[in-house]
């Protein structure tokens, strides 16, 4: 399998990534960023996202037909590892600051 990724249609630089492997049921995240934005891509597994802004509260499965999500600042997100070996690659447009994070949704 080959899964490209045009960072140019979302007029997107990434500057960091990461990678996050978690146990069947485990959540992270569960923040937001005052600034910036996040590509998230599932590697393998199911990864459950929640996204709040504002009264909003939405829900996205992340697999193996439906890869990745772009999230602007300041939508807080929480994912769900689901599946076999689920992870979670992360392209981010700013550095690691964490006084951008928000906590509470």
């Amino acid at each position: 399998m080959l899964t490209a990724i045009e960072f140019s249609g979302y007029n997107f630089q990434a500057v960091r990534a990461f990678i996050v492997t978690a146990p069947r049921g485990t959540s992270r995240g569960g923040h937001a960023h005052g600034s910036g934005r996040q590509l998230m891509m599932q590697l393998s597994g199911e990864i459950g996202i929640e996204f709040r802004y504002q009264e909003q509260v939405e829900r996205l499965t992340l697999t193996a037909s439906n890869r990745a999500v772009l999230v602007d600042a300041p939508v807080w997100a929480l994912q769900t590892y689901e599946g076999e070996n689920p992870s979670l690659l992360v392209f981010c447009d700013t550095e690691y600051d964490p006084e951008n994070y928000v906590s509470n949704p």
